[in-house]
C-alpha cells in the first residue's frame, strides 16, 4: 500500500472519531424505512469505546445477530426488520430498529443516469474528499437525509476545501420511478499542523497560569524571580512576558522566555457559499485545535470552517482549543448551523374542486415556519372555452414572483370569455434556501356551459354546468345566465327549454354539439330583452301539447326581442301553435337568419316573423308557413333583406312578405304558394306606399 493511500486512511479513521464525538447519537444512519430499489449498506453512528450488534430477522441482535465492525452491505432483497444494539464502554445499552423493503428495479435509460446508479448501488459507500466535485445527472433528483422530503434536481456538488468535518450522508436519487439510496462519506483534507511547544507551564481557562517544574525559577513581566507553588492569575487583557531559567545557574542555561498575549475575539462569518467560517481576531500566532472524546488534538488550523452539500443541513457542536504558538491556552464551545437544505414547498389548497371553475376561486398558500413567501399570478389569459390543459397557455410566459405578507388569493373571472390563471408560489428561509416551486393553473369559466341529460342522468354529483357535471336541462342554466354578462350553452342530445316565458337578460350563444335539439311546449317561450341570442347547429321544435291553453294563449310567441339581438345559423326550426302563433316576434331589435329552415303552423293565424322597427335579414335559408291565414313576414318600418330563400306559404290564404314603410331588398328568392284564395295579381310580397324597394330582382314565384 503506497504511502497516499495510507494517509487518507489515516485521515479518514481520524475524521471519523472527531465525527463521532461532536455529531448527536443517531444509532443508525443507514438504511432508512422505505422501499428502495438497491440493497442497501448498513452504516452505524457508533460512540467511542462502543460496539454493536446488528440482525436482519427482527430477532435480538446480541444473541442470534452479527457484530458490527464497519460498513456492510445488506444483502437482503424483500422486506426487512433490521434491529441494532448499541452497547457503550459503560455497558449502557441502546436499540434501533428500522422496517424496510428492497425490490431492484431497472436502471434510466439515460446514460449518465444510468452509470450514476449502477455505480453506487454497487459500492453503497462513496468517499468524497473536500474540496472535489460529486456530480449527481440533472436526469436525476436528490435529496439528502434520513427522510426522503425534499427533493432537488441532480446536479455538481462540492464542499468548501478546508472543511475540518468527516461525516456519513444518506443520499436518495430517484428517476421519478424508483427510488435508490447509498451513502455518501465525506471527509476533509489533512491541512492543519501541529507541534505542541514544550514550556514549563500550563494556562488553563485563559487566566489561570500554573508553573508545572520545580526545576525552574519563573518571574511574569517585571516581577521578582520566584518559585511560585500557587496557580497565578492573569489579567487577560493586556500582554504579559512569561520567563524561566533553571535553578543551577549556568552559561548554558539561559533564560527563557513566552511572550503570552492579550485574549483574541472568536468571530464566525457566514461565507457566499453558504458555508460557516470561525476564525481568531487577534495576534497572528492564535490557532484552534479540535479536541476529540479523549482530549486529544490532532491539528491546529488558522480557520475553522464547517460545510455541506447543498440540499443539506448540518448542525452540531464541537469543543475547539484555542493555542498561542502551540502552547494550550482554553477550550470553547463552538456550535455551528449550516443549512442548505430546501424548505418544503407551499402548500396551495382552493376553493374549486378540480382545474375548472364556475365562479371568483379562493387560494390559501401555507408556507412553512419561519420562511417567506413568493407568490407569481399570470392570468388571467382568455380562452375561447375551458379547456382540460392550461400548461401550452403559459409556456412562453414568465413567472414575476413577489413577496407577498397575504395567505389568500382570489382569482376573479372574466366576463370576456373563461379565464384561465397560472399561480406559482416558493418559500425562502433566512439562509435563503428556496423550496421547489408551487404550481397551480384552473380555467374559471363563468361563459361556458354545458347541457347533456344523457350524462347528467349519470352524475354522481351535482351539476355545475361543466363539461365533465353538465346541466340536464334549459331551468338548470337560468341561474347561472343571471351572474354572467355572456354565456356559451354547448348542448349534447336535448335540451327541454321550461314550459313558461323566460326572459333573457344575458347575451347567450346556444351551441348544437352532438344532436342538439331545444324543445319548446305549451306556455314556453324565450324573451331577448337588451341582450343577444344567438342559436347554431340545432334543432328546434314546439308542440302545443295542452290544447285547453288556446284561450290563454292567444296568439303564442316563441322568440321575443324586445332592443336585443337574434340570430338562427344552421337551426331546423318546427313550430306547432294551437290557434295562432308567431315563431319571432322583434320590436327595435336585430334578427339574421342563415343557412336555416324555420317552419310555423298554427290553425288560424301562423308567422315565422313580425317586426317593428328592426333590422331583418334572411339568407340561404327555407321558410315554411301554414295555416288558415300564413304571412311568413310581416314588417313595420326598419329594414328587411331577403337573400337566396325559399319560401313556401301553405293555407287559404295569406303572403310571403307584408312590408309597410321599410327598405327592403329582395333578390334571388323562390315564392310558391298553395292557398285555396290566392290574391291572383301573382305578386307574394305586399308593399305600401311608404315601402322603399332598395332592390327587388331575379325572384321567382308560384301560386300567388
Amino acid at each position: 500500500m503506497n504511502n497516499k493511500n495510507i494517509l487518507r486512511k489515516l485521515i479518514i479513521c481520524f475524521s471519523l472519531l472527531i465525527a463521532a464525538y461532536f455529531l448527536p447519537a443517531q444509532g443508525i444512519i443507514n438504511p432508512s424505512e422505505g422501499s428502495w430499489a438497491n440493497k442497501q449498506i448498513l452504516v452505524l453512528d457508533l460512540p467511542y469505546g462502543s460496539q454493536a450488534f446488528y440482525s436482519l430477522s427482527g430477532n435480538d441482535p446480541e444473541s442470534s445477530g452479527f457484530a458490527y465492525d464497519g460498513p456492510v452491505l445488506l444483502d437482503v432483497d424483500g422486506d426487512c426488520y433490521l434491529r441494532v444494539c448499541i452497547i457503550d464502554s459503560q455497558g449502557k445499552k441502546d436499540f434501533f430498529e428500522v422496517f424496510y423493503n428492497v425490490k431492484e428495479e431497472a436502471l434510466p435509460a439515460e446514460e449518465k443516469a444510468r452509470d450514476f446508479i449502477s455505480n453506487i448501488t454497487t459500492q453503497g459507500l462513496i468517499d468524497y474528499s473536500a474540496g472535489d466535485v460529486f456530480s449527481i445527472p440533472s436526469s436525476l433528483e436528490y435529496c439528502f437525509g434520513q427522510k426522503s422530503e425534499c427533493f432537488e434536481q441532480g446536479r455538481p456538488l462540492s464542499l468548501a476545501a478546508g472543511t475540518v468535518i468527516a461525516r456519513s450522508i444518506p443520499c436518495t436519487v430517484t428517476d421519478g420511478k424508483a427510488y435508490w439510496r447509498f451513502v455518501l462519506r465525506s471527509y476533509p483534507e489533512m491541512s492543519g499542523l501541529y507541534s505542541r511547544r514544550d514550556v514549563p507551564f500550563e494556562i488553563e481557562d485563559w487566566n489561570k497560569l500554573t508553573f508545572t517544574s520545580n526545576k525552574y525559577i519563573y518571574k511574569i513581566d517585571a516581577q521578582w524571580w520566584e518559585l511560585p507553588k500557587l496557580p497565578v492569575t492573569l489579567d487577560r487583557s493586556i500582554s504579559h512576558m512569561i520567563s524561566w531559567q533553571r535553578l543551577d545557574y549556568s552559561p548554558e542555561n539561559p533564560v527563557k522566555f513566552f511572550v503570552l498575549p492579550p485574549l483574541p475575539y472568536i468571530k464566525t462569518e457566514t461565507q457566499t457559499d453558504g458555508s460557516k467560517k470561525i476564525y481568531i481576531e487577534g495576534e497572528s500566532g492564535y490557532k484552534f485545535g479540535i479536541i476529540d472524546e479523549q482530549g486529544d488534538v490532532s491539528e491546529l488550523y488558522d480557520t475553522l470552517k464547517f460545510d455541506t452539500f447543498q440540499g443539506d443541513l448540518f448542525e452540531g457542536k464541537v469543543r475547539a482549543g484555542i493555542f498561542y504558538d502551540s502552547v494550550y491556552q482554553a477550550e470553547i464551545p463552538v456550535e455551528f448551523r449550516v443549512n442548505k437544505k430546501i424548505p418544503e414547498k407551499p402548500v396551495i389548497v382552493s376553493s374549486a374542486q378540480n382545474s375548472q371553475a364556475r365562479k371568483v376561486v379562493t387560494l390559501n398558500i401555507q408556507n412553512p415556519k419561519d420562511t417567506e413567501l413568493f407568490v407569481s399570478v399570470l392570468g388571467p389569459v382568455i380562452v375561447e372555452e375551458g379547456t382540460d390543459s392550461t400548461d401550452v397557455l403559459f409556456a412562453f410566459m414568465k413567472n414575476d414572483f413577489k413577496k407577498s405578507s397575504k395567505k389568500k388569493i382570489l382569482l376573479q373571472p372574466s366576463n370576456d370569455g373563461a379565464a384561465a390563471y397560472k399561480v406559482s408560489a416558493y418559500a425562502l428561509d433566512s439562509n435563503n434556501n428556496r423550496s421547489n416551486i408551487s404550481e397551480y393553473t384552473v380555467v374559471i369559466d363563468t361563459c361556458n356551459c354545458y347541457v347533456d341529460a344523457e350524462k347528467n342522468a349519470e352524475l354522481t354529483l351535482p351539476a355545475d354546468g361543466s363539461r365533465e357535471r353538465p346541466y340536464g336541462n334549459f331551468e338548470d342554466v337560468i341561474p347561472f345566465l343571471n351572474e354572467s354578462r355572456y354565456v356559451r350553452i354547448k348542448v349534447n342530445g336535448e335540451m327541454v327549454m321550461p314550459s313558461k316565458k323566460v326572459i333573457i337578460s344575458s347575451n347567450i350563444e346556444i351551441e348544437g354539439q352532438k344532436d342538439a335539439r331545444l324543445t319548446f311546449m305549451n306556455e314556453g317561450s324565450l324573451v331577448i330583452r337588451n341582450a343577444s341570442c344567438a342559436i347554431s347547429n340545432a334543432v328546434i321544435s314546439y308542440a302545443l301539447r295542452d290544447r285547453s291553453l288556446d284561450e290563454t294563449l292567444s296568439s303564442q310567441k316563441l322568440f321575443q326581442v324586445e332592443h336585443g339581438v337574434l340570430v338562427f345559423e344552421n337551426v331546423e326550426l318546427s313550430s306547432n301553435f294551437g290557434k295562432n302563433g308567431t315563431v319571432i316576434d322583434s320590436d327595435s331589435s336585430v334578427i339574421n337568419i342563415k343557412d336555416s329552415g324555420i317552419t310555423s303552423s298554427a290553425d288560424t293565424y301562423s308567422a315565422c316573423l313580425v317586426s317593428v322597427d328592426s333590422k331583418i335579414s334572411i339568407k340561404s335559408s327555407k321558410i315554411t308557413t301554414v295555416a288558415s291565414t300564413a304571412v311568413s313576414f310581416s314588417c313595420q318600418g326598419g329594414m328587411f333583406e331577403l337573400r337566396k330563400n325559399t319560401l313556401s306559404i301553405v293555407g287559404v290564404m295569406g303572403r310571403a312578405a307584408e312590408l309597410f314603410d321599410t327598405h327592403s331588398i329582395l333578390t334571388d328568392n323562390d315564392f310558391r304558394a298553395q292557398l285555396k284564395k290566392p290574391q291572383g295579381n301573382g305578386n307574394p310580397v305586399y308593399m305600401d306606399a311608404k315601402n322603399l324597394s332598395v332592390e327587388n330582382a331575379r325572384n321567382r314565384n308560384a301560386g300567388f
